[in-house]
């Protein structure tokens, strides 16, 4: 190893292992815990050193988008820190490289609700604890929506569309989807999808028995109807960022709905002078109930280059205890991911709690799919769509199936 590398490790891994004062330094890295999102991340680790005072957690922030460079020169040089923070598609690729430990023989297998267990596994071995699982669906303003004489969310696909049209009808404004990059049209793509696409779908994917085409067509064709019977521009809406523009117009309550995450909720709460709910998507057939679905997100993994094995497996399964698990989902607006902890009501989202708890939602789709990236075409072809609702479904369909490599 070069004096240069060396030095930009040893941030990470040098003071790893045991002290002159008996006790052993732990090293964690991750992408939230840091001042922009703590993620009660500061209050656990001072909860298990207060537990385990012969261990010393030495925790590194790293923003996400300079996370994976970081942790690629440290995982092949054999540096890495004792615990990673992972997501699915992390440990699909580092647990390929053997960069991660192997936990399938320890309590913290049997831990996960058996639907988020998929994406913690690589080949059987389970290779990390998923601890994150975001609802994304339908924010409504109410009090537009009590101007136009609607007094609940819809809760099916044709209820939506007459909803806006009341809405137009009494001069109120209607359908936010801001896609600038196609993001939106992705959600509301995924969302559909939990009512209008057999559950073994996603799952199956990579074996190549499901395609896109023409399985996903009623979902184009959902979406072509908002485009081209006149309830939203698809042109103008593509030019419309939707974390910051988006988000901002919802806010000033310039419209009655939007499709946005639960990790807004507590920002409109803030900010919103109006009565708003988030909601599971009224996406299905006359007379069903509405579904949705949740983004299955970061999770905690041992790294196999660790001298700190027990330790790290320690400070995972501590992450997993009711008492600090529940302020990381309070924290992260998520559900729950774990076995006998449940989750938390969240204020302003009755209905898609419920809707979780009846089994109404389903894992973001492209989180099954091994392939490097799919969201790229998934995107692409939202923002097609948009800006010409006309064109062929079936061809934006084979782009998909083109698109998104099968891979066992």
């Amino acid at each position: 190893m070069s004096a240069t590398l060396a030095l930009a490790l040893s941030g990470c891994s040098a003071a790893s292992g045991e002290n002159n004062d008996g006790t052993t330094t732990l090293n964690v890295v991750g992408y939230v815990g840091g001042s922009a999102e703590p993620a009660n991340i500061p209050e656990i680790n001072a909860a298990f050193e207060a537990a385990n005072p012969d261990i010393k957690v030495k925790y590194k922030y790293v923003q996400n988008t300079a996370y994976d460079q970081y942790m690629n020169t440290r995982l092949a040089s054999g540096s890495a820190p004792d615990v990673v923070m992972t997501d699915p598609n992390r440990i699909r690729q580092w647990g390929k490289e053997g960069y991660l430990a192997d936990l399938s023989d320890t309590p913290l297998a049997s831990t996960m609700l058996d639907s988020v267990t998929p994406f913690a596994q690589v080949e059987g071995k389970t290779l990390g604890v998923i601890l994150q699982n975001v609802p994304i669906g339908l924010y409504a303003n109410m009090d537009i929506l009590s101007k136009a004489g609607i007094d609940e969310v819809p809760q099916d696909w044709p209820s939506f569309l007459e909803s806006l049209d009341k809405l137009k009808a009494a001069g109120q404004p209607g359908l936010l989807l801001a896609n600038q990059t196609g993001w939106t049209s992705e959600q509301l793509m995924f969302a559909l999808s939990a009512s209008l696409i057999p559950a073994d779908w996603a799952p199956n994917y990579d074996d190549g028995d499901s395609k896109f085409n023409p399985t996903w067509k009623p979902i184009l064709e959902r979406i072509q109807e908002l485009l081209t019977d006149g309830y939203v521009d698809g042109k103008t809406m593509n030019g419309v960022e939707p974390f910051s523009d988006g988000n901002s117009l919802f806010a000033q309550g310039k419209y009655a709905y939007t499709i946005m995450g639960a990790w807004q909720l507590q920002s409109f709460a803030k900010d919103a002078d109006f009565d708003f709910t988030l909601n599971p998507v009224p996406g299905g057939d006359a007379g069903t109930e509405p579904a949705s679905f949740t983004f299955v997100g970061l999770g905690l993994s041992v790294s196999s280059a660790s001298k700190q094995q027990e330790a790290a497996q320690k400070y995972v399964e501590f992450f997993t205890e009711a008492e600090q698990y529940t302020g990381f989902m309070k924290a992260e607006t998520s559900f729950t991911t774990l076995k006998g902890v449940d989750s938390l009501p969240l204020e302003h989202a009755d209905s898609f709690v419920e809707a979780f708890n009846d089994g109404r939602t389903v894992p973001s789709p492209v989180e099954y799919m091994k392939a490097p990236d799919p969201e790229t075409t998934t995107k692409n072809v939202g923002s097609q769509l948009f800006d010409d609702p006309t064109q062929s479904l079936t061809s934006l369909l084979d782009q998909m199936d083109a698109g998104i490599a099968k891979t066992p």
